[in-house]
């Protein structure tokens, strides 16, 4: 029996019907702008928004086979990063051997508002090849956390977190800098952006010189560490005192505080040079150093001119090197120093001390092969008149370290040396300390000097009675 036409016509109808409403249930998204444009949906997730926290938000498209690239919107008030993406088929097909399907690709984005007010967000937009989409945009109304609960403690973060503070060395010498670092994880490190407090750890008894660094951040997972170089000025056990850092949590609508654990901290006093346990006379030779002569020379005359070669390299190796070092190359450093303290006589205090303290540490090793490092006034004092004979010389050493030592180390210091003519006093006495040792005879002939009657005072030019 044949199907009347209009009933043929009915089934039709409705099948063409059902196929549309079930595409249009299967792809809920936004209408696009042309027939051949990519669909975008673009939304965030349910309210209310807070300043500082992670708001979710979705896009969604449908393409075939591959992934559309994304270009986000650049905001002034607020940050925005993908998050993840993934995809789900919801058709497929085929026309003959080749089948196709279509996927819906969803990313998840994060917003962290900066401000209060009404944040607009601009579209998405989404390419492939040739083809082209964009979202509609978004208007998201942002609010502060409430004022009610608040602390001192609140840095802006918003949502749960630890913390935790940690110190890359916990026995450090006096004048060794290490890093202290305060490190936040979870969802409040989005907004933390203020700096906690640290006058509880500026006023132990180490003497603690604290400067910040740039934050170390992680989008995701959520991280977020406060950096410290510190540099101790005074030995002694310390430790370094907890830090609390507040949040407020929209889950439970208050705020939290959390604390990190004290750090344990040993500052040692630098050791002390003394210089009157140095041993001048040459070493006698061991019976292994007379073994080792023996075999050499039986090596040059059986080796003939090739050992002479090699060993004459060495010898001219050994004496360049003691040509960069030693008296004359102390002299020369000397006289560089103190032009250079002279032509930057303007300059501030700290920079000042800095330069004049630099310069003691390379003439102590330049003279006396003292390793680099910070000198006390003592070492400084011991070096100098090692270096050049004159005790006169290494008391000016010493004051002019101590005098330094104030200035980059003591709580307020540098501030207080400011004024132009103390300036101008600590330029000049390094810089004469640096002219009279440019002219010192170096230590060698002060010992001959030592041996024959006595030491010569380098700034008098006369030797004790």
């Amino acid at each position: 029996m044949r199907t009347p036409l209009s009933t043929q016509r009915r089934r039709t109808v409705r099948l063409v019907a059902a196929g549309f409403l079930a595409a249009t249930l299967a792809v809920p998204i936004a209408k696009a702008q042309a027939p051949d444009a990519i669909q975008v949906r673009f939304d965030a997730a349910p309210g209310p928004y807070l300043v500082g926290q992670g708001i979710e938000l979705r896009v969604a498209l449908v393409a075939r086979d591959k992934r559309p690239t994304l270009e986000l919107p650049t905001l002034a008030d607020a940050r925005i990063w993908a998050v993840d993406a993934s995809f789900k088929p919801i058709s497929a097909g085929s026309v003959g051997r080749t089948i196709m399907s279509e996927n819906m690709f969803l990313t998840r984005l994060r917003l962290v508002a900066r401000s209060a007010g009404t944040l607009d967000v601009p579209p998405v937009v989404v390419r492939l090849g040739g083809r082209e989409g964009r979202s509609k945009p978004l208007r998201l109304r942002i609010e502060n956390p409430p004022i009610a609960g608040r602390t001192a403690d609140f840095l802006g973060g918003v949502g749960a977190f630890s913390v935790e503070a940690e110190a890359d060395a916990r026995r450090v010498r006096v004048g060794q800098e290490f890093l202290y670092r305060i490190r936040i994880t979870g969802p409040a490190a989005w907004g933390t952006s203020t700096r906690p407090e640290l006058d509880r750890l500026r006023a132990l008894p180490i003497g603690a010189r604290v400067v910040s660094l740039a934050d170390e951040t992680v989008d995701e997972p959520p991280q977020r560490a406060f950096v410290y170089r510190i540099r101790p000025s005074q030995p002694g056990e310390v430790v370094l005192p907890p830090v609390s850092i507040a949040s407020f949590d929209p889950g439970i609508q208050r705020y939290v505080t959390r604390a990190t654990s004290g750090v344990p901290l040993q500052v040692v006093a630098a050791p002390t040079f003394d210089a009157s346990k140095l041993e001048y006379r040459p070493a006698e030779a061991s019976e292994v150093g007379k073994a080792v002569a023996v075999a050499c020379g039986l090596a040059v005359l059986a080796a003939g001119a090739a050992v002479v070669a090699v060993l004459g390299r060495r010898v001219w190796r050994v004496w360049f090197e003691a040509a960069r070092t030693g008296p004359g190359a102390a002299r020369r450093f000397a006289r560089t120093a103190a032009t250079e303290l002279e032509a930057r006589a303007e300059d501030s205090p700290v920079e000042t001390a800095r330069r004049a303290n630099d310069a003691l540490v390379e003439y102590a090793r330049l003279s006396v092969g003292r390793p680099p490092g910070a000198l006390t006034p003592d070492e400084a004092r011991a070096a100098i008149a090692r270096a050049s004979g004159s005790e006169g010389l290494g008391r000016n050493a010493a004051r002019l370290a101590a005098r330094c030592d104030r200035i980059l180390f003591a709580e307020g210091a540098g501030e207080a040396s400011g004024e132009k003519g103390e300036t101008a006093s600590l330029s000049r006495d390094a810089r004469d300390l640096f002219q009279a040792l440019g002219r010192s005879g170096g230590w060698r002939r002060s010992l001959a000097r030592s041996t024959l009657s006595g030491p010569r005072d380098a700034t008098t030019g006369s030797r004790p009675c």
